[in-house]
């Protein structure tokens, strides 16, 4: 998904201080730049561009949602949903001027997802409310749709939001607690509309937990785990598997896969069986094979600042179009929506 936290300010807690490896500036809106990767792979790798550049100092993009007609739309810190048109995400040099915003939240926009009828759901920590609230496709007034309570006392941090066509409801992350809740798409009271639909181990840790969301090709659900502890004490991130059930409910979560290869895994996408992994703290894109193998897409050399979202086009033209979402939590002017290739294998 992709890392904020408290209030705006808290926003820039816990996920921002993750050690970052390599900040790198981002690329010039019409430049692009072609490197060759640094771990066992030959294949140089794609063009990294600024689709949408945000050189803000108060306001960072933080997560990615493309709905099925192409339109991308990303929540900014500040509270703010922007939409970029299908058109507009074959172009390169944008800025927050060129595109519609579409949404303004009382508290923080981080998860962003789009409902079957492109009802808007977004992942907030606000005074009014702190869940996921709901932007009415029709541009009404946002609305607190599920409160996501605190587990501790503390206070509650929904981050990533994923639409389940199959059991038709959202699955929310807590990145606190490290949990997933589960909110039917019918709910009508958001005090009640969400429960906890995984609560395990391996999702919660002393720093930041379940982060991420995305559905596999077989139905199970992943989810990332941003800053955990290997056995050996060693810095990893971490991705977890989750089957669903029949009814829906959730199988017993295990460890997919965890390594410092995508040690800060933010927001996560599947192609195929592959998994991408938006790793923040080391400013790269990384790819995660059904083999557990590893290949860097994308780095800080080609633009990457603390990447926190990744999410492919769903149009025919952006068929082999991955969109990052550059946090750039320590380097605001460097907010930006990217974009590289993926051909498919």
């Amino acid at each position: 998904m992709r890392v904020n936290r408290r209030t705006v300010v808290k926003l820039a807690g816990a996920a921002l201080t993750l050690p970052v490896v390599g900040t790198a500036g981002a690329q010039d809106d019409e430049t692009t730049t072609e490197t060759q990767p640094t771990d066992e792979t030959t294949q140089a790798r794609p063009a990294v561009e600024t689709v949408v550049a945000i050189r803000d100092e108060d306001r960072v993009p933080e997560n990615l949602a493309v709905d099925g007609d192409g339109t991308l739309y990303f929540g900014i810190t500040a509270g703010e949903v922007w939409a970029v048109s299908a058109e507009q995400t074959q172009e390169t040099g944008l800025t927050l001027d060129d595109i519609e915003q579409v949404a303004t939240l009382p508290g923080s926009a981080i998860g962003v997802e789009v409902g079957p009828d492109g009802t808007l759901y977004v992942a907030s920590q606000a005074d009014a409310g702190t869940g996921v609230w709901r932007v009415p496709r029709d541009g009404g007034d946002p609305g607190l749709f599920a409160a996501i309570p605190a587990a501790d006392g503390d206070q509650a941090f929904p981050n990533d939001v994923l639409y389940d066509a199959d059991d038709d409801r959202l699955l929310v992350t807590e990145s606190f607690a490290g949990r997933v809740y589960e909110v039917p798409l019918d709910a009508s009271d958001p005090e009640t509309a969400a429960s906890v639909w995984v609560d395990a181990d391996a999702l919660d840790t002393e720093s930041f937990g379940a982060n991420g969301l995305a559905l596999g090709p077989d139905g199970a659900v992943f989810v990332a785990v941003t800053r955990a502890a290997s056995d050996a004490g060693e810095d990893v991130g971490r991705l977890v598997r989750v089957p669903v059930a029949e009814d829906g409910s959730a199988g017993d979560a295990t460890t997919y896969f965890e390594g410092p290869g995508i040690f800060g895994a933010d927001g996560i996408t599947t192609r195929d069986q592959d998994v991408y992994v938006a790793a923040n703290s080391l400013n790269e894109v990384v790819v995660v094979t059904p083999d557990q193998e590893t290949t860097t897409l994308a780095s800080g050399d080609d633009g990457l600042v603390f990447p926190s979202d990744v999410a492919f086009g769903t149009t025919d033209q952006q068929q082999d179009d991955l969109f990052v979402c550059n946090f750039a939590n320590e380097n605001p002017t460097e907010g930006a929506i990217l974009r590289t290739t993926v051909e498919d294998s």
